[in-house]
């Protein structure tokens, strides 16, 4: 009896520090996939944002090439009530045609004011004008006073907008005013979502609504209370369904209220997640600062599937369950042999005990238990593998979004200086050349991840220059974001007969293990060498970082199951083991990890350098 209590307070212990390291390792790596989402969020508002400026710009550029439009504001200003309505309508009727085209690519407002801040033309409500806007608007006042450009959020007296205001001038340089663009927050939702394929929503603080001219009730955009936070209303867009809102309040908001809540009062960007009907629903927030006060008046919070978290929450219950049964099945084993070991004792002294069936039995559960061990140990290679596919999808994903908004902005740019006549045949060759190679590098991205899911495991001669360099385009998102530079020294024509993909699987290993420790510890000169050779009808491929090296006390364990460090920002420890295993015995390989002091352009530095040695 005490033996068996003394073996379950050890199993306890045991599979304790196991659950606690695994929850550590599970929370990290989800912590770096929703920072990632909010990188993407980050990137995909830039981007769109530039989108609209690009398209302002070229809008502000049509008008000051218009005599006739310029030659009309000019006349106003010095001009009679009567002579600047006549004045107004001419503009009006000028600039009708031009004002449809640009409301359908998502333009809100369009006004001309002069220097004094007082309306000359609204182009979207041309009933309205002669009011003074020095107290209702920063960015107007600003530009007049400045004879600068102002671009940022603004409210107004009957919507918010993103408002880009220019200073006006006529052709002798004289200031006549200001001209402004305003742009809703529709078109920045319809924008993500159709080129992007973001669904979003746009948040405003509800203490904007409480200022006097609010309460007309004659918004331009129709708010509710939002679903997500009770402080800000949600801007309704024709994709709004009341239904499907309730519907992730109920289900999904409901259960994140308290780390919404705490999010907001950071006023930083966040993201937070929750499972529904097997999905992972991740929801990241991005504060809007307003124009003036530079305060956070508003929220872009965008809503994806993360099957990447799924399957990292899969993975993590999958290894406890598995961790807990094979260390079960351990101790118990343990256990039934100490206590065979006290019966024979007990047996040998009564001298009837057959010492030769005892020795044949133990022989016997030896070879049972080894086999099952052997078994935990392919799920858990199983379950990194998985794990590693699911960081290159992202990390291969991550890649497309950026030529992906290139080819976009591209076409809508050519669009658009089709539609004002001044696109240029040297200007749509080269928006065509740019569109053409950013096509062929998202369908050379495709065909180099097809053939490393594959996994065959048939044994082929394959060129290994050709092998590092499918590998280097699976992690080359990975090396972009964390401003890591490859340093290559191949030699041409080393020919190996093994197994591509499992080499492209080590090489993967061992490159996220160099850029963990390079984050952690290198802020500039992240560099990783790759070289080839051959030396006594051995193909050798070394890599080494400029990390500064694995401690002496741990370098020696390196290629242990589960062994793992304190900078291991994901994974279960098996990542080098299962490198170690596909080298030695998958490929008849070495694989051996060092220290190493070396210069590189007049400046020194030290690394760990992976040596792997295979037959050709």
């Amino acid at each position: 009896m005490k033996l068996k209590i003394i073996m379950i307070l050890i199993f306890i212990l045991t599979y304790s520090i196991f659950f606690y390291s695994s929850t550590q390792t599970k929370n990290e790596r989800i912590e770096f996939d929703l920072n990632k989402q909010i990188k993407d969020l980050e990137t995909h508002y830039n981007l769109t944002m530039n989108y609209f400026l690009i398209d302002v710009k070229s809008i502000r550029n049509n008008i000051s090439n218009k005599k006739k439009a310029i030659e009309l504001f000019s006349q106003a200003q010095n001009a009679t009530k009567e002579q600047k309505k006549i004045l107004r309508d001419k503009l009006y009727k000028m600039l009708k045609s031009m004002y449809g085209r640009m409301h359908s690519r998502g333009v809100l407002q369009w006004q001309f004011v002069f220097p004094n801040n007082v309306s000359f033309l609204r182009m979207h409500k041309p009933s309205k004008y002669g009011d003074d806007l020095t107290d209702i608007r920063y960015s107007l006042k600003t530009s007049n006073k400045t004879k600068q450009t102002v671009i940022g959020f603004e409210q107004g007296r009957t919507t918010h907008a993103f408002r880009y205001t220019f200073p006006f001038y006529d052709k002798q340089g004289n200031h006549l005013g200001a001209m402004e663009i305003s742009l809703s927050s529709n078109a920045l939702q319809d924008k993500l979502l159709n080129v992007n394929k973001i669904h979003s929503h746009f948040l405003v603080d509800k203490n904007i609504f409480e200022v006097k001219a609010w309460e007309t009730k004659n918004l331009m955009t129709k708010y509710i209370p939002s679903i997500e936070h009770k402080d800000y209303m949600f801007a309704l867009t024709e994709d709004s369904h009341t239904d499907k809102l309730k519907n992730m309040e109920r289900n999904v908001i409901s259960k994140l209220r308290n780390k919404i809540d705490n999010g907001i009062l950071s006023k930083k960007p966040f993201a937070v997640y929750s499972e529904y009907k097997d999905i992972m629903k991740v929801i990241t927030f991005l504060p809007i600062e307003n124009t003036q006060e530079k305060e956070i008046v508003a929220y872009v919070v965008s809503y994806i599937d993360s099957n990447n978290i799924y399957n990292i929450c899969k993975d993590y219950k999958n290894s406890n369950i598995i961790v807990f049964f094979g260390l079960l099945l351990l101790f118990y084993f343990i256990y039934k042999n100490l206590n065979n070991k006290k019966e024979l004792e007990i047996e040998v002294r009564k001298k009837t005990f057959d010492l030769k069936d005892l020795n044949e039995n133990l022989e016997q559960k030896i070879i049972i238990e080894v086999e099952k061990n052997k078994h935990i140990q392919e799920q858990l290679f199983k379950s990194e593998k998985l794990a590693s596919m699911g960081d290159m999808i992202g990390n291969i994903a991550h890649q497309w979004r950026q030529p992906l908004s290139v080819i976009s902005t591209g076409a809508t740019g050519m669009k658009m200086q089709k539609e004002f006549d001044t696109l240029s045949d040297k200007q749509f060759m080269e928006t065509c050349d740019i569109i053409n190679n950013n096509a062929q590098y998202l369908s050379k991205t495709i065909d180099d991840f097809r053939n490393f899911i594959k996994g065959d495991r048939t044994k082929t001669i394959f060129n290994l220059k050709d092998t590092i360099e499918s590998f280097l385009d699976l992690v080359r998102g990975s090396i972009k974001n964390n401003h890591i530079n490859i340093i290559l020294d191949l030699q041409e024509d080393i020919k190996i007969d093994g197994y591509g993909n499992e080499l492209i699987q080590c090489l993967i290993n061992i490159f996220n293990n160099a850029k963990d420790v390079l984050k952690e510890k290198v802020e500039d000169n992240r560099l990783i060498f790759i070289s080839t050779s051959i030396k006594e009808d051995k193909a050798i491929i070394k890599i080494k970082d400029s990390g500064g090296g694995i401690p002496k006390d741990i370098i020696s364990k390196v290629f242990e199951p589960y062994f793992t460090t304190k900078h291991k920002s994901q994974g279960t420890g098996l990542g080098l083991h299962m490198t170690y295993n596909l080298i030695a015995d998958g490929m008849h390989g070495t694989i051996e990890a060092n220290n190493v002091e070396y210069e590189y352009k007049d400046q020194s530095y030290t690394g760990a350098e992976f040596t792997i040695t295979l037959p050709i």
